[in-house]
């Protein structure tokens, strides 16, 4: 990839990473929030439906219904589709067809209760309930109930911070192709070899770029769905809560990318302390078993001491796991042994293997195989690797699949 081509590559990733993740919370938010005032409007219209069946309708008593509802409308219908009494209007003429489904008032007729978003107020739909009054035998009469602004306004932040990110993102990714593609230029009028070697903290500072571009549409993400939360209450049903949470590790992962991104730009803070390079092996397997629940990850490690940060030695084990599980693999294996005072461990699969045409720069930012790759795994676990005081190095052996192996000092306790 040429340099030109670099910055214009960082800022359609950081693009569509952020408008995929806006895109997805706002089809979950919507969704959840419309299944929340379905259920609101059934328990108000059941309710309210038990409570005429003993008393007769008055626009008194529907508006009382309606007030305490938060709803924009509430009227009793005949099973001739006459007006018998209206919270907000005259009753005795025929209901209007317009705003009335008449397929949904017969089927209450016969008992069935239904929910639907009948018509829109400007943009917004409004939804509409129609539920069976019942007299001595079948239903004599039918309650409707229409959503109220209320309803419609969690429905309006939802579409207000989708919106917002879009055009966040857009600007982001607009600003960082410009500013990338001047870098470009003076990059490419200035190549000595001492800026080769410079290159890549042109890089990290361009990754550093992205990465706080796209935090940007992640933090609207992330109140877009605590807005969600707020407004639906105990209300939200358990799948519902479910797609939130899903969401939100959606925002985490997305936040995880930003973090790699900035991990170019500065050296990686390490927390060395006691750990066991198994225990820490095992952590890494179960998370891609999450992830990858078919994907067979066989761990072969003894009890090894070794002094490291356990979050960024799982972070190089975690990625090493998912480049595999993303290259076909089906089987991978961790191996771990000592070896003259340093502690090795091996990553081995038998997924599709490395292009040899990307073996000599494997390690370099936005080196990558993978159309959908940003190229950042590898270089970002390497430096780990080296912040430590080991190494990080492909094994090449000839056979399938890939295998890389991790070299740490191992502890003196």
């Amino acid at each position: 990839m040429s340099l030109a081509r670099i910055p214009l590559a960082a800022a359609a990733v950081g693009l569509a990473v952020a408008l995929t993740a806006t895109l997805s919370l706002h089809r979950s938010a919507t969704g959840a929030l419309d299944r929340v005032l379905a259920e609101r409007l059934r328990g108000a219209g059941t309710a309210a439906a038990e409570l005429l069946a003993d008393v007769p309708p008055t626009p008194e008593r529907l508006r009382a219904i309606m007030d305490a509802n938060a709803l924009e409308g509430a009227y009793v219908l005949s099973p001739d589709l006459v007006v018998l009494a209206d919270a907000t209007g005259p009753a005795g003429d025929r209901a209007d067809l317009l705003r009335v489904d008449a397929g949904r008032v017969a089927r209450a007729l016969h008992g069935e209760a239904t929910i639907a978003f009948g018509y829109a107020v400007g943009d917004l739909p409004v939804a509409t309930g129609y539920f069976p009054i019942r007299g001595p035998g079948a239903p004599r009469a039918v309650l409707a109930l229409e959503a109220g602004e209320s309803f419609a306004q969690a429905r309006a932040g939802v579409r207000r911070a989708l919106i917002v990110a879009m055009v966040v993102s857009a600007l982001g990714a607009l600003s960082l192709a410009a500013l990338g593609v001047h870098w470009a230029r003076g990059e490419a009028q200035r190549r000595t070899g001492a800026e080769r070697a410079a290159r890549g903290d042109a890089l990290a500072r361009m990754g550093a770029m992205v990465a706080h571009e796209i935090r940007n549409p992640l933090g609207v993400i992330r109140g877009a769905v605590e807005l969600v939360r707020e407004r639906t209450g105990d209300g939200l049903a358990a799948r519902d809560r479910e797609a939130l949470e899903d969401v939100l590790g959606e925002v985490e992962r997305l936040r995880r990318l930003t973090d790699d991104f900035l991990d170019l730009a500065r050296e990686p803070s390490i927390a060395p302390a006691e750990v066991d390079a198994a225990a820490v092996a095992e952590e890494a397997a179960r998370g891609l078993a999450r992830s990858h629940p078919r994907v067979d990850v066989r761990v072969a490690v003894p009890a090894l001491p070794v002094r490291a940060d356990p979050a960024r030695l799982r972070q190089v084990l975690s990625n090493l796991l998912q480049n595999a599980a993303e290259a076909g693999a089906a089987r991978i294996e961790i191996r771990g042994s000592a070896v003259d005072g340093a502690v090795v461990l091996e990553v081995r699969d038998d997924g599709r293997g490395v292009d040899p045409a990307l073996r000599g720069r494997l390690f370099e930012p936005f080196a990558t195989g993978r159309k959908d790759g940003a190229g950042l795994g590898l270089a970002i676990a390497r430096r780990i690797v080296e912040r430590h005081g080991g190494e990080l190095r492909l094994v090449a052996e000839p056979g399938p699949g890939a295998a890389f192996e991790v070299r740490l000092p191992r502890s003196a306790g």
